[in-house]
């Protein structure tokens, strides 16, 4: 009886260390988060005087004055972006990266999984190569070919995210590889194409994976900066126009500043906490299930 109690109160201790220290890591992640809101709340003064400090008076006003506040130069300096312009071109960017980003991988991944045909293997090894090279390896030649190409400063652009291969590509592949050929077989039979199998067969099949995909694209491509600042001058989005903002030294009021970092984190916040559960009930063992 006594070694049975010792037990529990090991598991107890034990236990409660571990409590402890995740309660800790939680506490630095939201501490940031937390600190910012609340200097977003203070006038430029305040904050300089005390950052740590509650503010004396709650300035939510700060949130409607980053309209006017966050402008970012275009590529001519005549011209400029304001936040609203930042944020209708971070949704269209995301967007279009984040879908045609998936559906062009679903394609690829579909074909290499239920049709044979010369250079299939190869195709599914360069797929894999391609995934080993680092991405500063490869930006200068996908510099100059969006250069070259004229696809740079435009909403053309898009069409670089329609590749078919990395992460998405290697899931989808999976996926497909796992799918009974009977029901395209069966559609075959009653005259189908092949890409009424696809679209009307195949594809619904996967849309639980797919929509875990699309969310999960468009959360890296709200967050990227890179991309939009080297390739779309004229098209800044919040996260590539904030950082532009930053390293221009046109940062005269932080309040101001912060309220514009947490307002570009709102949209794929919301995206995440709406459907964390539809993302984690696709995950599994670091895969997607169909």
């Amino acid at each position: 009886m006594e070694k049975k109690n010792w037990k529990t109160y090991l598991y107890r201790t034990v236990m409660g260390i571990v409590f402890v220290i995740l309660l800790v890591y939680a506490l630095t992640l939201i501490y940031p988060f937390l600190w910012t809101f609340i200097n977003s709340l203070k006038d430029n003064a305040e904050f300089y005087d005390d950052s740590f400090g509650l503010p004396k008076t709650w300035r939510f006003s700060n949130y409607i004055e980053i309209m006017d506040y966050l402008r970012v130069a275009k590529s001519n300096p005549l011209y400029y972006a304001s936040f609203l312009e930042m944020f209708f071109n971070s949704i269209w960017y995301t967007a279009g990266v984040a879908g045609l980003g998936v559906l062009s991988s679903a394609m690829v991944g579909y074909a290499l999984a239920k049709y044979t045909f010369p250079g299939r293997n190869l195709l599914y090894a360069i797929a894999i190569f391609v995934m080993l090279i680092p991405i500063v390896g490869s930006l200068p030649a996908l510099y100059r070919f969006i250069y070259n190409a004229g696809l740079n400063n435009s909403p053309l652009y898009l069409v670089t995210a329609t590749g078919g291969l990395g992460f998405n590509f290697i899931i989808l592949f999976g996926f497909f590889r796992n799918v009974s050929w009977s029901y395209a077989e069966a559609a075959f039979v009653d005259g189908a194409s092949n890409w009424t199998v696809f679209l009307r067969i195949m594809l619904p099949q996967a849309m639980s994976s797919i929509f875990s995909l699309i969310i999960i694209a468009s959360i890296g491509a709200w967050n990227d900066y890179l991309s939009p600042l080297m390739f779309l001058p004229d098209f800044p989005t919040v996260t590539s126009g904030l950082f532009s903002f930053s390293v221009a030294g046109a940062v005269r009021s932080k309040p101001l500043y912060f309220a514009g970092i947490l307002v570009s984190m709102l949209p794929i916040f919301l995206l995440f906490v709406i459907f964390q559960n539809s993302i984690m009930d696709n995950v599994v063992a670091g895969g997607l299930k169909g």
